[in-house]
């Protein structure tokens, strides 16, 4: 999730005063970007003996925290600069990215709710809300955010992945396709968005597109037993079996608990008159997925059945 901390490199204002708290502060900030989490610490620490209330010090020394795994801190900080500085939009930015982070999503919205009641067109709470939003099922009002998110902040990935996961389940596959196309403008190795780019074309039955989405994917992360799952079975759809089958192959080996590869398997097979390997296939699906046993039943009744007669020609 997006949180904000401000890294104060004010050093030459800051020259002849190096035990005020904006020195200890700003050293902070620099020894954090640098990754020095245990002198970063002391350096905040020492920020906030020399003035317990600051809400800077605190909302920074708490993304330490949270870096370091003490959520707990860290929520004792957001919170605490919030009570000192009620307008300190980054503490409620932080604490609500956090609750986001541990599932609490109502608690999240209604962080995010009281910072844009302070600032309405503060971009990074619409960005979160509407993430938060979209974890609890509301498409709409998502979109909404994240819509007005993108105004403010036209670079925001997220924004644009998440608002085009709602347009394709709305089944506007349009939008959702621009929506990916821009995430993939700004970063062309998002390889989520490629995969959700492949399903979109997928359900609008550009099968050839959506495979070249998806082998993308296996490009960029070859482990990926899902993408390499959805490849098998574009290209199934396209009547590529060669390249199915070994799709197929890949994604049961990378999953072997995944029924559903193992049911691709046996469409291959299938497909390609292999009824002995389709048939194996069929029944380790049945085997992992029991409540689709008479399914793959009737997948392996189908292998058996004979031909039907030749149809004959009347000159």
């Amino acid at each position: 999730m997006k949180k904000i901390v401000f890294l104060t490199l004010a050093a030459a204002a800051l020259a002849g005063c190096n035990r005020s708290p904006e020195f200890y502060f700003a050293r902070g900030n620099r020894l954090y970007s640098a990754g020095k989490d245990s002198t970063a610490l002391e350096s905040y620490n020492k920020a906030l003996l020399l003035q317990r209330n600051y809400p800077e010090a605190l909302v920074s020394r708490g993304m330490l925290f949270e870096r370091l795994g003490d959520r707990q801190k860290a929520g004792l900080d957001y919170r605490k600069a919030i009570e000192l500085k009620p307008g300190y939009l980054p503490a409620y930015n932080n604490l609500g990215a956090m609750m986001m982070d541990g599932g609490n999503y109502a608690e999240a919205v209604r962080l995010f709710t009281e910072a844009l009641d302070a600032n309405k067109d503060y971009s990074y709470a619409l960005l979160n809300r509407g993430l938060a939003l979209y974890k609890q099922g509301d498409c709409a009002a998502a979109t909404a955010d994240l819509s007005r998110a993108l105004e403010l902040n036209p670079k925001f990935e997220m924004a644009y992945y998440h608002r085009a996961l709602c347009a394709r389940k709305a089944k506007n596959f349009s939008a959702a396709l621009a929506d990916l196309d821009a995430v993939l403008a700004v970063n062309p190795a998002a390889a989520l968005a490629r995969f959700e780019r492949g399903k979109a074309l997928y359900a609008t039955s550009d099968f050839g597109g959506a495979a070249q989405e998806f082998a993308a994917v296996c490009e960029l992360q070859p482990e990926d037993g899902a993408a390499q799952y959805w490849l098998g079975l574009a290209l199934y759809k396209t009547g590529y079996l060669e390249g199915a089958l070994g799709a197929a192959q890949n994604a049961a080996r990378l999953k072997p608990g995944s029924y559903q590869a193992q049911g691709l398997l046996g469409d291959v097979y299938a497909a390609g008159g292999q009824a002995q390997q389709a048939a194996a296939a069929y029944r380790r699906a049945a085997e992992l997925a029991p409540k689709y046993d008479s399914f793959y039943k009737a997948k392996l009744a189908d292998l058996t059945k004979p031909a039907g007669p030749a149809r004959k020609k009347r000159n």
